[in-house]
């Protein structure tokens, strides 16, 4: 019998009170800046600047923010 750490979804399931939603304020290590979250697929998230470049990514790639992050001096 495999060891299991107590969950049926596993390690990487993630809490309700966490799920990324439409409208949130988000960022991601790839881009600086803030992005939307514009729509929610399953696992991805579309997300867009306040330039309009949007961003398709997995939902574990963002970190939500509650408002506007310091900027780099």
């Amino acid at each position: 019998m495999a060891a299991t750490n107590g969950s049926a979804q596993g390690p990487a399931a993630r809490v309700a009170d966490d799920d990324i939603g439409i409208g949130d304020l988000v960022v991601i290590m790839a881009e600086p800046g803030p992005f939307t979250v514009v729509e929610v697929e399953g696992p991805y998230v579309t997300i867009e600047s306040r330039f309009g470049v949007r961003r398709k990514v997995r939902d574990i790639a963002v970190r939500r923010v509650s408002g506007e992050p310091p900027v780099a001096r």
